[in-house]
């Protein structure tokens, strides 16, 4: 993909010079680079945030009451005995990010999770059931409230910049049935 994308940039870049137009070549890779620096900058203040309220989640008590009340839920989707308590503990605060659409707070607890997983994997060199099931949570996750979504919107002014809330509800939901069906489905055909 990376050489269709180069090609595409390329030849866009020689008609412009051919046609004549390489100073709005250039005056729009400047406006570019301006937009997408002071859109990073916007939402890693938001990243932090988010990152900062998980990191006291972890330090108070607050998330293992969470995570015993999450875990009925959580524990039937995985194989019990290969899901420690502070794994359980990972998992829940990446879904909760997740389901909060702050979903770049959410990685740090998904690598830790990953890494407690590793630690009951009965493979060697394969991911195990509760491995997989895990990343698919993590990516086909059901967002609640799209946070990155919203600030996106209102940066650009957006008139409704929350009219997006109940679509991505129903394509987050439809999405996660869908996941959860097949990685369900796949594990079983692959072991």
């Amino acid at each position: 993909m990376s050489k269709v994308w180069s090609s595409m940039i390329i030849i866009s870049i020689i008609f412009a010079i051919i046609s004549g137009n390489s100073g709005i070549v250039i005056d729009s890779v400047m406006e570019s680079g301006k937009t997408s620096v002071e859109n990073i900058i916007t939402l890693a203040g938001m990243m932090c945030f988010w990152s900062g309220i998980f990191n006291i989640f972890e330090k108070t008590n607050a998330i293992n009451v969470f995570s015993k009340k999450f875990s009925k839920f959580l524990l039937k989707l995985f194989k019990k005995n290969e899901v420690s308590e502070s794994a359980l503990k990972y998992m829940s605060m990446n879904i909760v990010s997740n389901v909060l659409g702050v979903g770049n707070a959410a990685t740090i607890n998904g690598i830790n999770a990953i890494k407690e997983l590793q630690e009951t994997n009965p493979y060697e060199d394969k991911p195990s059931d509760s491995m997989t099931t895990f990343v698919l949570l993590n990516t086909a996750s059901l967002q609640l409230i799209p946070t990155s979504m919203i600030a996106l919107r209102t940066m650009y002014n957006s008139a409704s910049p929350t009219a997006i809330v109940v679509p991505i509800w129903i394509v987050t939901s439809l999405s996660l049935i869908a996941g959860i069906i097949s990685i369900k489905i796949l594990n079983k055909k692959v072991r």
